[in-house]
């Protein structure tokens, strides 16, 4: 039997320390899975090894504490009983669900009220030094190598779209015009990291620009500050993703899984937000 599990974590804030949820919102959790979860383990019945760290719950419990403290797969084996390899496979197994059923999707789909102010921003963070395509993954903005995502909410602050993880070499222009195209009657604000996209999407607002001989207006700068305000909603997404240190400090796993780990962070963010 499992010396850790989610019925063991008694208080309510210890719980949420641990895995970023309250109780009630993990068993809301649960219960969303439950339904693929049951389909799987019928096929799992006819052939292979049983699951290592029990059942539904603490599969869930598995990944919520990595995502959340960002521990070691070895720490993590030691708290339930198991060697690291039975960690790995229960992370195999409830990551795919967790993204089809949790996991924030990568098509855009808003209602016409939603629709009247989406917000676009991109976010990095840190890798491993690469072994190979070094100049690829580093960024000379964030003088580090990492990896990108963008994040497009609505005003009320709902993940609704997060792309799949690319270089940080990528510029953010590039990184939208790479994802999937906003609906034709959205009206959209960004920085200006998206100077050019007007073109592709006309109802766009991004903040004035400034040079030397054509330094901005009082109305710009009051302008630019306006937005700023209003495009605060987005960053504040980014962070309720990051409060997951897995996607907050060095990310240390395979880069290919970064895509499913920020989708699900981004789906249980809108959970936890009440969306």
């Amino acid at each position: 039997m499992s010396r850790f599990n989610a019925s063991g974590i008694l208080r309510k804030r210890q719980f949420r320390y641990l895995t970023g949820v309250t109780p009630d919102i993990f068993q809301e959790m649960v219960s969303r899975l439950r339904p693929l979860w049951e389909k799987v383990c019928r096929n799992k019945n006819r052939s292979g090894r049983p699951y290592g760290v029990g059942g539904l719950d603490d599969h869930l419990l598995v990944l919520l504490v990595l995502y959340r403290c960002h521990i070691t797969q070895d720490f993590l084996g030691l708290l339930y009983g198991v060697d690291k390899a039975t960690i790995c496979r229960s992370l195999r197994r409830i990551e795919p669900l967790a993204r089809c059923v949790l996991g924030v999707k990568r098509a855009i789909k808003v209602t016409e009220e939603e629709a009247r102010a989406l917000l676009i921003d991109a976010t990095e963070q840190r890798i491993e030094r690469p072994k190979r395509c070094q100049k690829r993954y580093y960024s000379g903005k964030k003088k580090c190598h990492c990896i990108k995502n963008e994040i497009i909410t609505t005003e009320a602050g709902r993940i609704v779209c997060v792309s799949k993880s690319v270089p940080g070499t990528v510029h953010d222009l590039n990184l939208r015009r790479q994802g999937q195209p906003l609906p034709e009657n959205a009206r959209a604000y960004a920085d200006s990291g998206y100077q050019g996209y007007q073109n592709d999407h006309p109802e766009l607002d991004i903040p004035y620009k400034s040079s030397k001989k054509h330094p901005l207006t009082k109305d710009e700068e009051e302008y630019n500050r306006g937005l700023s305000s209003f495009r605060v909603r987005v960053e504040h997404a980014i962070r309720r993703i990051k409060t997951f240190r897995i996607l907050a400090d060095r990310f240390r796993y395979p880069r290919p899984s970064h895509t499913t780990k920020f989708a699900i962070a981004a789906g249980i963010a809108n959970i936890i937000a009440g969306f």
